[in-house]
């Protein structure tokens, strides 16, 4: 639809004017957390050239030499910076970088769970949590690494069944594969709970790709039967989640779904995802972080936020 491409030439003219022929972010070449997402979102705009730049960047400045992510930030969300980046140079056929990160990853992944298990101050224990690890799974699932990616799969499949209170999903698990039933009421970044009223579809974004793309890889349906089964989840809301403030890339992932199953309500849900995103797209081609004051987001965070409406809005523009 018209709607959807005009935003999608907003996006791709905001990219293109704040990363430079260098792949370097304008508003600041060195910080390390413009550019996670950047080769990736950059491709899916129509700029490779420019995304295979933003990767040889990454590459250079924000990689070490195991293969870590330097940038700052907590170290679930380095890895989930890795997750990214791997995605974006596969997209690019920056297999030199990919390869790098491809190789780590597999030795940070956790051979009993599946997942990306790190000390989590809050729970007090090691855990791993489903977007972090799903950022990874999917990842490893595009670049071809599908015995590593199934086992995220199949943890996530497990996870449907393994939940301790109806109408509430914990996202994060042990090594066991059980899962963490803190924190409290409340805290809805780390549970989607069915009765609060702003949750996070979008946690299971990463997720969805990965059951999908491990799908195909094995020709399994079951990834996908349970793919479907997280879009109910979501949809069990009583409220309408396309409204959630943090909904943004879930209709790129009911996109890919849809490209395997051909089931018409996915599109039409991404559809209405969509056209929430059109409306709250800013005059300059991104968006505010919802939920919270749009002055407390710092650029790197916008543009994070900004990319995962993009791939939502970029997937439907294609689509049309």
């Amino acid at each position: 639809m018209d709607d959807y491409r005009r935003a999608a030439e907003k996006v791709e003219m905001w990219l293109d004017a704040h990363f430079d022929g260098h792949g370097r972010c304008t508003i600041d070449p060195d910080e390390g957390r413009f550019y996670p997402k950047a080769p990736y979102l950059l491709n899916a705009a129509g700029l490779r050239a420019k995304g295979a730049r933003a990767a040889s960047r990454a590459l250079d400045h924000c990689i070490d030499k195991k293969g870590d992510f330097t940038g700052p930030g907590e170290p679930e969300n380095r890895l989930y910076a890795m997750g990214w980046l791997l995605l974006g140079a596969v997209a690019v056929e920056r297999f030199d970088l990919a390869g790098v990160l491809a190789r780590r990853l597999g030795q940070l992944q956790d051979g009993a769970s599946g997942g990306m298990v790190l000390m989590d101050p809050d729970a007090g224990e090691e855990v791993a949590e489903v977007c972090f690890s799903g950022g990874v799974g999917m990842a490893l699932a595009a670049v071809g690494e599908t015995e590593r990616a199934r086992r995220m799969a199949d943890r996530f499949a497990a996870l449907l069944d393994t939940q301790l209170q109806p109408g509430r999903y914990y996202n994060r698990f042990r090594r066991d594969g059980s899962v963490v039933d803190r924190p409290a009421a409340g805290e809805w970044a780390k549970m989607y709970d069915l009765e609060l009223d702003e949750q996070r579809p979008a946690n299971f974004a990463t997720v969805l790709n990965t059951l999908v793309w491990v799908g195909r890889a094995t020709r399994q349906v079951h990834y996908r039967a349970a793919a479907r089964r997280y879009v109910d989840l979501v949809y069990r809301h009583r409220l309408d989640p396309a409204r959630f403030g943090r909904a943004t890339k879930f209709g790129w992932a009911l996109l890919n779904l849809y490209e395997d199953s051909g089931d018409e309500d996915l599109l039409q849900r991404a559809r209405q995802l969509g056209d929430v995103l059109v409306q709250q797209q800013c005059a300059d081609g991104l968006w505010h972080p919802r939920p919270g004051p749009v002055e407390d987001a710092p650029a790197h965070a916008r543009l994070s936020y900004s990319s995962d409406c993009a791939m939502t809005v970029l997937a439907l523009a294609q689509l049309d």
